[in-house]
């Protein structure tokens, strides 16, 4: 009869060998489909000839909104069919943008900045994260989300723009169709 703890431990050295050179896989089993875009930047206020001209007004009523508010805004002259891919997330997105962490007065100039130096192609459009505002106090609005709406409504290029699906950002996001520069 042979020892059964022997061929045990035969067997444990024998699995031991043939998994010697064997690597676990990485903990994380998702794909990431898009690279990190790079923060904005936020350029020095000295640097007011470079800017983007402040267009847009800071007064008058801001719609109060919270983070799970859907923003959305079109333009007379803009075909529902168009608007519709917009709102369905089936338009291209060409560039992006983040306004996290910014000031109010930042993500205005960087917002500006996006716009004017922003080139979508035709049936493309920009997306423009602004946050839930999930990280302040509970029950605070979403200040820099209040303003992004506020300011969109305003900008003579934006036609049209609309919360973002989920995969995009969700309510802390907007898609945005812009006019072309001409």
């Amino acid at each position: 009869m042979t020892d059964k703890k022997s061929n045990i431990t035969h067997d444990d050295d024998l699995l031991k060998a043939a998994f010697a050179d064997v690597k676990p896989l990485p903990a994380v089993n998702r794909v990431e489909l898009r690279p990190p875009q790079p923060r904005p930047k936020v350029r020095p206020v000295h640097d007011e000839q470079e800017s983007a001209p402040d267009i847009l007004s800071d007064y008058g009523e801001v719609e109060e909104v919270t983070a799970e508010t859907v923003l959305s805004y079109c333009r007379s002259g803009i075909q529902n069919r168009l608007f519709k891919r917009l709102r369905q997330g089936k338009l291209l997105i060409s560039e992006e943008v983040d306004l996290h962490g910014l000031s109010v007065k930042q993500a205005k100039q960087v917002l500006l900045d996006f716009i004017q130096l922003a080139y979508p192609m035709e049936g493309c459009c920009v997306c423009i994260v602004h946050g839930k505002n999930n990280r302040s106090k509970r029950g605070q609005a979403p200040v820099l989300k209040q303003y992004v709406n506020h300011w969109l409504l305003q900008h003579p290029r934006v036609l049209a723009f609309h919360s973002a699906q989920p995969r995009d950002g969700g309510s802390g996001s907007v898609y945005a169709i812009l006019k072309t520069e001409r």
